[in-house]
């Protein structure tokens, strides 16, 4: 025989044993699969059933807190400028009331004047500094309630759901 005859033959050999022993292996597979107890093929279906049922609760319920979320975020926006509009306001009346202290000091003619002026218009400030406070408490407490209005409503659904 000559080298080209002897080395195919040997290949030929080769891929029939690699042949036979993949077969094998495909028979071993088949009987491994085959000895599963059903038992055991019922949990694995139980729990993915189950997990595929958490899967879901748990989307639906993200979906409903990244709504409830954004819903807070705008409440909050609209909360921040309506809450940035009164603190121009009371600025600019603490500004008015500042260049009327200023316009009336200028008109005082004595001494005595000037002392009940000063008075009268820090006693004027105290009440509008005390008005200023409340107006600003019951915004921020409105602004709080509204935002967190969707946050608790939002999240309470989809927890219900998932219960």
């Amino acid at each position: 025989m000559s080298d080209t005859q002897a080395r195919s033959a040997k290949a030929g050999r080769a891929a029939g044993s690699a042949g036979m022993a993949g077969s094998a292996a495909a028979e071993s597979i088949e009987t491994l699969r085959t000895e599963v107890p059903a038992s055991v093929v019922d949990l694995f279906d139980k729990t993915l059933a189950r997990t595929k049922d958490m899967h879901e609760k748990m989307a639906t319920m993200l979906e409903n807190s990244t709504e409830a979320f954004g819903e807070a975020f705008s409440c909050a926006k609209r909360g921040t400028s309506e809450y940035r509009v009164k603190l121009m306001e009371i600025a600019r009346q603490n500004a008015n009331a500042t260049f009327d202290l200023a316009r009336e000091a200028f008109e005082v003619k004595s001494l005595p004047q000037l002392f009940e002026l000063a008075l009268a218009h820090q006693r004027k400030r105290l009440e509008l500094a005390a008005a200023q406070l409340k107006e600003i408490s019951a915004l921020t407490q409105k602004v709080v309630s509204e935002t967190a209005e969707p946050i608790r409503s939002g999240m309470a659904e989809p927890f219900r759901q998932a219960s």
